[in-house]
């Protein structure tokens, strides 16, 4: 197994983060992505570089798609929040066969 394909199964596994920062009426895009890094480090002892987009909205049910660069390639990470202040990481893992 790759250090990448080992990260993500680690990802896929382990999904709820609490992200203390976010709230109101947008989530400030800074925040999440060190929120979502700092749990990718966490599971998986890897650091990631992670871009997400502006204008995003917390309330329970939302999503966006995060990018994170995991071991030098690029991988989508689906943020679902599931109230506010909560979020879940889903990785989709089906191309790892």
């Amino acid at each position: 197994m790759t250090g990448r394909t080992t990260a993500l199964l680690a990802l896929s596994s382990a999904s709820v983060v609490l992200a203390s920062g976010c709230g109101g009426d947008r989530v400030d895009r800074r925040d999440l992505e060190s929120k979502v890094s700092d749990f990718i480090l966490r599971q998986t002892g890897t650091t990631a570089t992670v871009h997400c987009p502006k204008d995003v909205d917390p309330d329970k049910g939302h999503k966006t798609t995060c990018i994170a660069d995991l071991s030098g390639t690029p991988t989508n990470l689906q943020i679902v929040f599931t109230s506010k202040g909560r979020f879940q990481v889903h990785v989709d893992t089906s191309h790892l066969g």
